[in-house]
């Protein structure tokens, strides 16, 4: 009978112990981060299941391994039950001392299990440390009643249902489309004469001679989470709620939701109620699966000091899908070529589907949603276009593999104007991929007879800045004209003739300009007005939210007059769609571009030497494929440690398709980096020339740049230090496991490319990889440099020397077309010659073939 008294104390201790080692602190992150359920769609039965997995189902396993362990005897028992609590009073104890102490991990990691060696051994010897924890036995039922009546995981998990029918029948019978594009100023649609540019967007021109283009309109907050709900309730936002439908219960889908069919696409909210929209609704199995991936990531961040979770996948970009780097990802390749897949599988097992999400598949599958139904439907898409990463030509064929931005921290600008200025012609460029969906979006209207009897309206959730030492996105009083600025474009069923109106329109009108289109007064109060109502007097001011409280209230006069600033400031740099090329001729001396380079003047040697950033992708370029390597960027080697930016002309072909100049003139070392037109590329081979443009002599001359040799590695045996790595330079390497820290984070495998991403760094010397080398099937593939900042890496390790630890090397599909079946080994080599094999993700292949 004591014996079994004795168990039952035991397994309570247990469920305890789990309740503040794992339990307690995921309730509290996910209690002030309540999004993350409202990104990934999750039901009330998912939070339940999750409370009961936490709090009841693995403890109970834990419970059931001493049982089996309890048929070898009390002693066994007692043995896996005490290992068991020291375990968990060291994962209590390593969240205690993270947020304490700035210890390196290993230290932390040794305090932590020492604390629990030594709490367990009380725990084992000491009666009253055990009543202690019998006494903390409430905490069972506080710690997870906290987390669902006194959170924001409520208003989720008890759901008013009978709050998504206000009305119950409505006589409008026009389908409703409504497109909201994110990070998207109106700005940059205009011309000089600030109409729609209608050369260099010709489908929003298109738009808007058929439609009311309010070019005066804007949004009420600078964060997408206050502005989509504001725009679809009619309400300026008003104390801190969760973008669904349950905190915002009136709103156009319920208003409508006794009429209309919907489709619905909605990227970062949750607004529409499940049953009027079951699209794409995963099963209850595939939904929980998924979130307890992500929180085994997220927990492994909560319980390891940083620099020990520098390998873990980063959870601070998206609500979801960590395990994989992006939400959502689909798999688009196909069976065009079986044998370059096979070999792609093999390399990449650990992808599986791709790292990002296709944005432009999204939007095409949204067109394709939209049919000419009997009963009215609801079709709306929030689509992260054009917003970042700037990946897309108008055409839509990718040209660049760095999801950052340069020049760009924390969502502030650096103060280099020139970096500034190429990530604003990137912006542009992929606003006029927007714009070609744009175009394919209203075709298919036309085609199914949907257009003319439609009301349709194209707008988006706020705007974006690009100005030096200012912010990106967040509201400051020298970039809101840039911010609060949005596209508004409302076309009323079977209207003909566009009309440009001033008046000044705000985000919360929308919802009450489609009630009034469609005849329809509303039951609740609203801060919004109808656009068309002329008989209402005009706002004398504009009013926008940085966040959701009254104290974030900002206010600007009404006609925004600041934003034509914003205008001119993009004409100057870019020109408008009449001049030609106008995006590719930016920098100094841009007349070069469009030159040959003989007629351009080129002389002698500069004496500068040049290392081009994935050479490879040019030697065999297919014009047509999905991807172009139209970002050409490297680095050149100068004669002094640290000199003024050089001017550099990038010829393709002989022809020069760009002008740049040098920055972080370091080292003796420069970056450059460019985007050319893909018609620059032919297919096969393409020659890259960079010249320095000299001004001597009283004109423009181009000096030669002089490639560099490329250095060739191989694998080989020694009998005394065993595998190494030797150099075409004569240097021999021994292979040291972990002399180097060096991760493979991400591999990003598309159709046309796949992307290998990570960091390298000679941590105790404070020094950069002095090479990231690949092997393929044992034989030297690619040797690159670091290349891509890691701020994360500098927040961990404490070092500023690894700001640029970070790699990402692109591979278009064709270099491989010989390939199956193939290993790939990727090794850092440090500067005091030791290499060391990178760790890779879990599922990587490894080794050589069996």
């Amino acid at each position: 009978m004591q014996q079994k008294k004795n168990f039952l104390i035991d397994a309570l201790h247990i469920f305890v112990l789990f309740s503040f080692a794992l339990a307690q602190p995921l309730f509290d992150l996910l209690s002030r981060n309540a999004e993350f359920f409202v990104a990934r769609h999750s039901e009330p039965v998912d939070i339940i299941l999750l409370i009961i997995i936490l709090c009841v189902l693995l403890p109970v396993l834990v419970v059931l391994i001493e049982v089996l362990a309890g048929l070898f005897g009390r002693r066994a028992r007692k043995g896996v039950h005490g290992f068991m609590v020291a375990s968990l009073l060291t994962a209590i104890t390593l969240q205690a001392l993270n947020k304490i102490f700035e210890f390196p991990g290993t230290v932390l990691l040794v305090g932590a299990v020492s604390t629990g060696v030594m709490v367990t051994i009380a725990y084992i010897r000491f009666r009253p440390v055990r009543i202690f924890l019998t006494v903390l036995t409430p905490v069972l039922l506080i710690f997870p009643g906290l987390f669902l009546f006194n959170s924001p995981v409520s208003k989720i998990v008890f759901a008013d249902e009978d709050s998504s029918a206000v009305y119950d029948r409505v006589d409008a019978t026009a389908p409703l489309i409504m497109v909201v594009f994110d990070e998207f100023p109106v700005t940059s649609l205009m011309d000089e004469h600030r109409r729609i540019d209608p050369i260099r967007y010709p489908n929003f021109a298109a738009l808007a001679r058929g439609s009311t283009w309010f070019r005066n309109a804007t949004t009420v907050s600078d964060h997408t989470h206050i502005a989509i709900p504001s725009m679809l309730t009619g309400n300026y936002p008003d104390g801190a709620k969760l973008p669904t439908a349950t905190d915002y219960p009136k709103n156009i889908f319920t208003l409508l939701g006794g009429s209309y069919d919907f489709e619905v696409f909605e990227s970062t909210t949750q607004l529409c109620p499940e049953r009027l929209s079951a699209r794409g609704k995963a099963h209850v199995t595939e939904r929980i699966g998924s979130l307890l991936a992500d929180l085994t990531v997220v927990y492994l961040h909560i319980l390891l000091p940083r620099d020990l979770a520098t390998g873990l996948p980063v959870i601070t970009q998206t609500w979801k899908d960590f395990t994989t780097g992006k939400p959502d990802f689909r798999d688009n390749r196909t069976n065009e070529n079986p044998a370059f897949l096979d070999g792609i599988r093999n390399l990449v097992k650990v992808a599986g589907k791709e790292m990002k999400k296709d944005r432009g598949e999204v939007f095409r599958q949204f067109i394709r949603s939209i049919h000419s139904n009997k009963k009215p439907t609801v079709y709306f898409l929030h689509i992260l276009l054009p917003h970042v990463p700037y990946e897309y030509l108008p055409s839509g064929r990718t040209y660049s593999t760095s999801t950052g931005i340069a020049g760009l921290n924390s969502e502030k600008w650096c103060s280099d104007e020139r970096v500034i200025i190429q990530a604003y012609q990137r912006f542009l460029l992929q606003l006029g991929f927007v714009d070609t969906l744009l175009g394919e979006f209203m075709d298919h209207l036309k085609g199914i007879g949907l257009y003319d009897r439609s009301l349709i309206i194209i707008t988006a959730d706020h705007g974006v800045s690009f100005r030096a030492n200012d912010s990106r996105r967040p509201l400051t009083e020298t970039n809101f004209q840039d911010i609060v600025s949005i596209p508004l474009f409302i076309k009323v069923p079977e209207q003909r003739e566009g009309i440009i109106s001033d008046r000044n329109v705000e985000a919360i009108d929308m919802l009450p300009t489609i009630a009034d289109i469609f005849g329809m007064r509303l039951s609740w109060p609203i801060d919004g007005r109808s656009a068309f109502d002329i008989s209402l007097p005009e706002r004398t001011e504009k009013v926008v939210f940085a966040k959701q409280t009254a104290e974030d209230r900002h206010v600007f006069e009404p006609g925004l007059a600041a934003k034509y600033n914003t205008v001119e400031r993009k004409i100057a740099l870019f020109g408008s769609g009449a001049k030609p090329d106008g995006l590719f001729k930016i920098g100094p001396h841009n007349n070069l571009v469009g030159q040959h380079v003989m007629s351009a003047g080129v002389t002698k040697e500069s004496g500068v030497g040049l290392e081009l950033d994935l050479a490879s992708c040019y030697e065999r370029v297919d014009p047509e494929a999905g991807f172009v390597p139209a970002h050409i960027t490297g680095r050149l080697h100068l004669s002094e440690s640290k000199g003024s930016p050089l001017n550099l002309a990038i010829a393709v072909n002989g022809m020069i398709r760009a002008v740049t100049r040098t920055f972080d003139n370091e080292g003796g070392e420069a970056k450059f980096s460019a985007i050319v037109p893909e018609a620059s590329f032919h297919k096969g081979k393409n020659e890259v020339e960079v010249f320095v443009v000299s001004e001597g002599d009283g004109r423009l001359q181009l000096l030669h740049t002089k490639s560099r040799s490329t250095l060739t590695y191989f694998l080989a045996e020694s009998s005394e230090h065993g595998e190494i790595i030797t150099c075409s330079n004569g240097t021999t390497m021994p292979i040291i496991p972990n002399a180097l820290k060096a991760h493979l984070d991400i591999v990003d495998v598309r159709k046309d490319y796949f992307v290998l991403s990570g960091w390298a760094a000679d941590v105790k010397n404070s020094q950069l990889a002095e090479a990231i080398v690949i092997f393929a099937d044992g034989e030297f593939f690619y040797s690159g440099r670091c290349n891509l900042d890691r701020p994360d890496l500098v927040k961990a390790f404490d070092n500023v020397a690894l700001q640029r630890a970070g790699f990402s090397y692109l591979f278009p599909s064709s270099v491989f077309k010989d390939i199956t079946n193939s290993e790939v080994r990727i090794f850092a080599v440090s500067k005091e010659g030791v290499a060391s094999e990178l760790n890779y993700p879990k599922g990587y292949k490894l080794g050589k073939k069996s």
